[in-house]
């Protein structure tokens, strides 16, 4: 049990790490755009999908309703993106992508691809593959643990 206690500890510290490693290189690459981090974040959502609800934006970033307002509003400053209100009930509002926007996230998915195909190349292949699936492993138990808890 001791032995496991230790591995745990290991990999607490190496997660710290590589969260404030990673959190170095968001700001970084966000900066190269003049975007924020989480406004990168949230530009991202939108490969996936064309537009989102206020409460669909608030559960994928998991970010107070304030916090996904502020970031709505500096993005719809920089005229990336806009609100469009239901006609049926002006409290639900669509975030949707603004034609400026689709090539600059192209950009986005594509430059942040090359960073880290950049960081990442000098490793063998045997060692990618050990990484992918370790990475699959802790994303899987992270995210069942937030799955656990209500934010």
């Amino acid at each position: 049990m001791e032995e496991k206690q230790n591995k745990v500890e290991v990999i607490s510290q190496l997660v710290c790490c590589l969260t404030r490693t990673c959190s170095i290189k968001e700001d970084y690459f966000a900066s190269s755009f003049n975007l924020s981090p989480t406004e990168v974040r949230m530009l991202r959502l939108f490969s996936f999908s064309p537009s989102y609800t206020i409460k669909e934006l608030k559960e994928k970033m998991k970010l107070t309703p304030g916090r996904i307002t502020h970031i709505i509003s500096s993005l719809e400053n920089k005229k990336l993106i806009n609100r469009v209100p239901d006609i049926n009930d002006k409290r639900n509002i669509t975030v949707s992508l603004l034609p400026k926007a689709a090539p600059l996230i192209e950009n986005l998915l594509s430059s942040y691809n090359r960073l880290h195909f950049e960081i990442l190349k000098s490793l063998k292949e045997e060692d990618l593959d050990k990484i992918t699936e370790s990475l699959n492993s802790i994303v899987s138990v992270f995210n069942n643990w937030v799955e656990q808890k209500e934010f």
